[in-house]
């Protein structure tokens, strides 16, 4: 029999084409890749360390630094991918050397199945009918696919370049290592109490509503905030028992004797200066004049009110937190002002506010007398 192309061995054709030998190799190493994921790691890890070579400074302790940064990565992978896989691996067959047979024919030699994994042939073609429990094979799929490869490469990639930046700023791998550490170690808390704490620490500080937020003197009664008008006459010494005439009535009027005040104002010293106390305003319910003759005139005067120099005892105490603010109260807690109109007097200024209601405190009323020799007042007969 005469030798022709069918007789020649491969072996003779790879001498004389070594790119036939190089492409055998290539194919085989390609097929096994695609089915072993280990290999497949190798190389990606191989390509990020040429990469990495590519991408290092020029410094050798800085390039050392760098290749000891991957291999660390590198452990890292491998290990969390020994722990966390559960895919199960099958041996893959030993490729079937090709023997020569009569004319073109090919037999491959016979192959034990293993395991779980068992396989049929005929002829040159390979029917492969492995025997895996569905789960298996999803996962043996997926780890097989192009898009956990590619995935894989990103992410690699990913770490490499964090790497790289964290080294350029100054960041050591110990610090690298404790990071990650804790993020895989460190207790999950609940989105709920996450979502509480962050709407606590992002909330604004809840104001109370019975302090100011503008300078003045305010009264609190019936749990409302109510601002007080000084009138345009300064409080009399508490020596002198009526003041002068006020001819306004008063603007601000209170629902309940049960009253508080608090003072506001810039560099207060917490009322320790000063004297503050609460005094009655009496209206003048009747006026009396003479006329040329003599003769007594008695006319009503309900438009006309004076301050007495009685008081009600009251004392100042600082307001917790807020240093630029005071805070008066009765002596007594359970102490009430009747209804009539009093003043605040805070060092001689004298804030003006009234308790709604119907007046029986006598003391409220005056009569006044204008003779010759003064003006005199006096308690009213009748209320």
């Amino acid at each position: 029999m005469s030798s022709g192309p069918v007789g020649r061995s491969v072996q003779d054709i790879a001498a004389a084409h070594p790119e036939v030998e190089f492409a055998l190799v290539l194919a085989r190493t390609i097929e096994s890749a695609k089915t072993d994921p280990e290999q497949l790691r190798g190389a990606i890890y191989e390509l990020a360390r040429q990469k990495l070579q590519q991408l290092s400074h020029d410094d050798p302790s800085e390039k050392a630094r760098l290749m000891q940064a991957l291999e660390v990565a590198i452990a890292g992978v491998e290990d969390h991918h020994i722990k966390a896989s559960a895919v199960e691996r099958f041996p893959l067959p030993t490729p079937v050397p090709l023997l020569a047979g009569s004319g073109s024919e090919l037999i491959p030699a016979p192959i034990a199945s293993s395991g779980a994994a068992q396989a049929s042939y005929s002829g040159s073609r390979y029917n492969w009918d492995i025997n895996v429990s569905k789960p298996a094979a999803k996962r043996l799929r997926w780890a097989s696919s192009t898009a956990l490869r590619y995935c894989a490469m990103l992410a690699l990639f990913a770490i490499i370049a964090g790497i790289v930046v964290a080294q350029r700023h100054g960041v050591s791998l110990a610090s690298l290592r404790d990071a990650v550490t804790s993020l895989w170690t460190s207790p999950k808390a609940e989105p709920s109490k996450v979502a509480e704490a962050a709407a606590e620490a992002n909330a604004a500080p809840k104001s109370d509503p019975l302090l100011p937020t503008a300078y003045g003197v305010y009264a609190v009664s019936a749990d409302k905030l109510y601002e007080l008008t000084a009138l345009q006459i300064r409080a009399p010494d508490p020596r002198v028992a009526i003041s002068a005439a006020i001819t306004t009535p008063s603007a601000t009027i209170l629902p309940d004797g049960h009253v508080r005040f608090v003072v506001f104002r810039a560099g207060t010293d917490n009322g320790s200066a000063g004297l503050i106390e609460v005094r009655l305003i009496a209206r003048v319910k009747r006026a009396t004049t003479f006329d040329a003759t003599g003769k007594p005139v008695v006319a009503t005067a309900d438009d006309t009110w004076v301050i007495r120099n009685i008081s009600t005892p009251y004392r100042a105490a600082p307001v917790k937190d807020e240093p630029q603010m005071y805070e008066i109260q009765p002596r007594e807690p359970d102490d009430a002002l009747s209804p009539g109109r009093y003043v605040l007097v805070v060092k001689g200024l004298a804030y003006d506010f009234t308790i709604d209601g119907t007046e029986t405190d006598k003391r409220h009323c005056l009569e006044r007398l204008a003779a010759a020799n003064g003006t005199f007042y006096s308690p009213c007969q009748d209320p």
